[in-house]
């Protein structure tokens, strides 16, 4: 998934925005919040921050494509994920849900997602 996502981010008129729990990536088992922004350079990163004192836990698993397609699945992005676990997803192909998810994930940043700089 990893390089799939790198590619898509590299490519000419292709925005890939990743949400991630800042406390889960950082947690030593893969790439920290910082990491993934530089991997996946130009997309746009963003990392959970804490609300009213606590940490806020991000364990929303999806994918939105075109603003047109919506894999929602309980796979995480991980080496186990992918090649070793049982993980069950499903894709809807629904432009209005996905917009729906795409605003209420950009209404949440400044309250609990701050981007993630590259530094490159």
């Amino acid at each position: 998934m990893w390089d799939e996502l790198q590619a898509a981010a590299s490519r000419d008129g292709v925005l890939v925005t990743v949400y991630v729990d800042a406390e889960a990536a950082g947690s030593g088992y893969g790439p920290n919040a910082r990491q993934i922004a530089e991997t996946l350079a130009p997309g746009k990163i963003y990392a959970t921050k804490p609300f009213d004192g606590r940490a806020v836990r991000n364990h929303a698993k999806f994918i939105s494509v075109d603003h047109r397609f919506v894999v929602v699945t309980s796979a995480n992005m991980s080496w186990s994920a992918e090649n070793a676990n049982v993980e069950l997803g499903v894709r809807v192909n629904d432009s209005a849900f996905s917009e729906r998810l795409e605003r209420q994930m950009r209404e949440a940043r400044g309250s609990l997602y701050s981007q993630v700089s590259s530094d490159l």
